[in-house]
């Protein structure tokens, strides 16, 4: 795409316009910094969402020699876009901790006498595409191939082997989210310690979840001070405030008898025999009582209730719980789709999303250990691609 189809006059350009070239962008071309070094875009990213950077997760690798095809170095972090390099101290970014994993500055005019500088004191590259030349500016170089390796494989897998495979993944990130609450239960004297700030940061995914798990460790006792709310406004925004009450609610609730002890009561070894779906719906009843959403109920569920609860029967050595957990997790019905699972779909080329939180879970797994930052070489795909499709 030339720079020539959207910024004929440079007083005429809007940062739309800088966000259309970068996601016209293709693995392999390269950026120029205002520093004198150049940059080899890897991946875009995704989008960033209406509050902070405007692209997430974007794969850099710093270039010394136009003809490189590997980079043992490579940035994995956030983009932001503006017209003018000086918008980013207009906008106060430079006080909003929300910028601080900001990697690059994508503009079209370096008109800032100082560098662009974060919140925490970190200087970030500028690329003004301004400094790219009009023509063929994100033409992607010459690759070794023309996809990716898992674009190469998936295809090739029939539906039963691509369910199992993203099972596998999913069981994975659920015994990994397991291991890690069973190392915090091994500090902590009390279960509800551990799962009070666990559910706080899970009513903040997609948001703030710094805010809403400090917020939960300083209800549990943990904390000594409250946070401020990330960015400028001294208020939570309303969906915020709204989930905010919600976990008050839960902690003054459930303080007595117990978050866990109200938590487990359906799964527990004593309880009477009910199906998988009638311990979902148990479960999700607990937490629409208190004025939350089916779905975020559902995440709670998946991301922080089961993962806990087969952390517990770890460590009590209860065979029947971590049974119930798993069963409940494999067969819940879904869960709400996000920019992981969207963007994981069309980088495995998937006709759809998968069936099942646990086979969506498999997707978030992939993407958070290797596909993220594009680590294809230590992929658990990248195994199969020496089986070959006769294994399929």
């Amino acid at each position: 795409m030339s720079l020539n189809c959207v910024c004929r006059d440079r007083t005429s350009a809007y940062e739309c316009d800088v966000a259309r070239l970068w996601w016209a962008s293709s693995p392999g071309c390269l950026l120029p910094l205002s520093t004198g070094g150049v940059y080899r875009l890897l991946c875009t990213g995704r989008p960033g969402g209406s509050w902070g950077p405007d692209v997430r997760d974007a794969v850099l690798a710093p270039a010394t020699d136009r003809s490189e095809t590997v980079f043992p170095a490579r940035l994995v972090g956030d983009v932001e876009f503006h017209v003018r390099a000086s918008d980013w101290v207009a906008h106060q970014h430079h006080t909003d901790a929300r910028y601080n994993a900001v990697i690059l500055h994508v503009v079209f005019v370096c008109d800032a006498t100082v560098p662009t500088m974060r919140q925490d004191g970190v200087v970030v590259p500028t690329c003004s595409l301004y400094d790219l030349p009009l023509t063929g500016a994100f033409t992607a170089l010459q690759q070794t191939g023309e996809l990716w390796p898992c674009q190469r494989i998936v295809p090739l897998m029939d539906e039963t082997a691509r369910e199992r495979l993203l099972q596998r993944a999913g069981l994975q990130r659920f015994e990994q989210k397991a291991h890690a609450f069973v190392e915090q239960l091994h500090a902590q004297e009390s279960y509800d310690l551990v799962l009070l700030p666990a559910l706080a940061e899970g009513l903040g995914y997609g948001r703030d979840r710094a805010f809403f798990r400090a917020i939960g460790l300083y209800l549990a006792g943990r904390g000594r001070t409250v946070p401020d709310p990330a960015g400028r406004g001294l208020q939570p925004a309303p969906l915020d405030r709204q989930r905010l009450r919600v976990l008050f609610m839960l902690h003054e609730r459930w303080r007595v008898p117990g978050i866990w002890r109200t938590l487990s009561a359906p799964l527990a070894a004593g309880a009477a025999e009910a199906d998988t779906r009638g311990l979902l719906q148990a479960l999700q009843a607990s937490f629409v009582s208190l004025g939350l959403s089916r779905a975020r109920a559902d995440i709670l569920i998946c991301n922080v209730v089961l993962p806990f609860a087969l952390a517990v029967a770890l460590l009590e050595h209860n065979s029947s719980l971590a049974a119930r957990a798993q069963a409940c997790y494999i067969g819940h019905p879904g869960l709400p789709s996000n920019q992981v699972t969207r963007m994981m779909r069309a980088q495995l080329k998937l006709s759809s999303e998968p069936r099942g939180s646990c086979q969506q879970q498999g997707l978030h797994h992939i993407y958070q250990q290797t596909c993220r930052e594009k680590r294809c070489e230590i992929c658990m795909l990248a195994s199969m691609s020496q089986v070959g499709a006769a294994y399929w």
